[in-house]
């Protein structure tokens, strides 16, 4: 049997993590734009003790994926998992069978197109969008560069997917320590989604600005107040003898929080663009700012594993620059959709 779905496109931002590209690729097979459907939402959300060493990792203030990254929007998603490999590629089978792609966690080290081949531990995601059992081959898109879309054999598809992905060395930096465990994410793209209407955009900005400003109680560290505690905690923790781990937590929660922001201020300039709402799109610039901080810090958490290096002070100056421009964008969304009602 041979499945093979039609049109599979790359879809890459340069501030997002596979996880969004690899989303963004199958909204793009479902006929709808990446920027507007996971650029709407715009919070902050940590859950301590709840990171994990992957690119993909994402917290959920709310109970799925779907509906903490794109709550504005009818999509549902399914994180499955399994100790059986070939149980697992047979579930795939038969979800690309109803024409349906799929999203597979994998082990970089296993992936012969990946420049960690043989080298480095990586958790990554590809869309896998069909297979070809006289040749034993399964298809698989990878827009995270160097991009690749076409066959791998099944034999290094099983061996990515059911890795423990240890840490063997010092060279497994970010994203080793989480096994695969034959992990794939399953995403439901219902209709109709939401037109793009000046009224629907306001009440997204409105819902995100008291996300921020008031956000709920529960257990993680939410809005403005969570941000400021989650930054200036790091800002102590690394100072002390945990300081390597805080650093490398931040790596990971910064690209999530870079990736927001980042598809945060294109959907404002986008929305602003189509509906003749100009001043969307320079307050979308100033979400860019944010977006940039946030590069900052993550670059800055990337100098966990560095001896003899200290960058806490210049983490410092990063997370009072994300809170100065944070707030005053916060105040200009307020602003703008206050003189449009």
């Amino acid at each position: 049997m041979r499945v093979e779905l039609s049109p599979i496109s790359f879809w890459f931002h340069d501030l997002c993590s596979c996880l969004h590209d690899c989303i963004g690729t199958v909204l793009l097979y479902y006929n709808q734009d990446p920027i507007l459907t996971m650029g709407a939402a715009w919070e902050f959300y940590h859950q301590p003790n709840d990171v994990t060493r992957e690119e993909f990792y994402y917290p959920s203030p709310r109970p799925t994926l779907a509906e903490s990254m794109m709550p504005f929007h009818p999509i549902a998603s399914t994180w499955h998992r399994s100790d059986d490999g070939e149980a697992a590629l047979a579930d795939l089978k038969a979800v690309l069978a109803r024409g349906e792609p799929a999203i597979i966690a994998e082990d970089n080290f296993y992936i012969p197109f990946r420049p960690a081949f043989g080298d480095v531990h990586a958790a990554h995601l590809l869309v896998m969008y069909g297979f070809d059992e006289a040749t034993d081959d399964v298809f698989v898109l990878d827009s995270t560069p160097p991009i690749y879309k076409g066959p791998i054999k099944v034999s290094d598809f099983l061996a990515a997917r059911s890795s423990d992905n240890r840490i063997e060395g010092e060279r497994d930096f970010f994203f080793a320590g989480a096994p695969i465990a034959n992990r794939w994410l399953q995403l439901e793209v219902n209709t109709p989604f939401p037109e793009l209407t000046r009224e629907w955009v306001a009440e997204v900005i409105a819902t995100n600005v008291r996300r921020f400003r008031e956000p709920g109680a529960g257990p993680g560290m939410a809005g403005m107040a969570g941000l400021a505690a989650y930054l200036h905690g790091v800002c102590e923790r690394a100072l002390g003898p945990e300081g390597g781990r805080a650093l490398d937590e931040m790596y990971t929660v910064s690209w999530v929080a870079q990736a927001a922001a980042g598809l945060h201020a294109d959907f404002l300039m986008e929305a602003g663009r189509r509906l003749n709402w100009y001043e969307l799109a320079e307050i979308g610039r100033h979400v860019a700012l944010v977006a940039n901080s946030w590069t900052g810090l993550r670059m800055l958490g990337s100098h966990s594993f560095s001896e003899g290096l200290n960058v806490v002070d210049q983490v410092a100056l990063r997370t009072a620059q994300l809170l100065l421009e944070q707030e005053k964008t916060l105040d200009l969304l307020e602003r703008a959709i206050r003189l449009r009602s």
